[in-house]
């Protein structure tokens, strides 16, 4: 065989291969495409077995409408009894317990919301000098406190 001739099969060879790789692509998507397509019977046979309803988008707005002043009435109610438990002011029992560091106090008067920020509380600290001041102890502590009466009742 001369090199011309294994030039042409070659060549031949790979052309086929192009060929056939676009008829693949081609027309095996369309196969598939047609063998999956989905229809509503199927649809809602699905949901019936995931215990589901289909609905139309009219059943669907007007069921919407008739439940939203429910549910705006429900989170009014909710929000005004929110308000009201977070102005009235709480009462806690804090306990700092021996080798606690002025940190961690502050840490844990976060954690209970006794104070927003633990970083103010221990500015306010350091602002009074007490730093070093805190005293192991239970002490009952108000919500309504400031970070400086807090400072003076845990470090008498």
């Amino acid at each position: 065989m001369s090199k011309q001739e294994a030039k042409g099969i070659a060549a031949g060879l790979l052309f086929a291969a192009v060929l056939l790789t676009a008829y693949y692509f081609m027309f095996s998507q369309a196969k598939a495409e047609e063998g999956h397509e989905v229809t509503d019977a199927m649809v809602k046979q699905h949901l019936e077995e995931k215990g589901m309803v289909m609905v139309s988008e009219e059943e669907y707005e007007s069921l919407k409408e008739a439940k939203t002043p429910v549910v705006e009435q429900e989170s009014k109610t909710r929000d005004v009894e929110k308000e009201d438990s977070e102005d009235q002011p709480k009462e806690i029992n804090f306990i700092i317990d021996e080798g606690m560091t002025s940190q961690e106090v502050a840490q844990s008067l976060q954690d209970q919301k006794l104070v927003k920020k633990s970083d103010d509380f221990i500015k306010t600290l350091r602002d009074m000098d007490k730093e070093m001041a805190v005293q192991p102890g239970e002490y009952t502590l108000n919500t309504e406190m400031s970070s400086a009466d807090i400072v003076q009742e845990i470090t008498r």
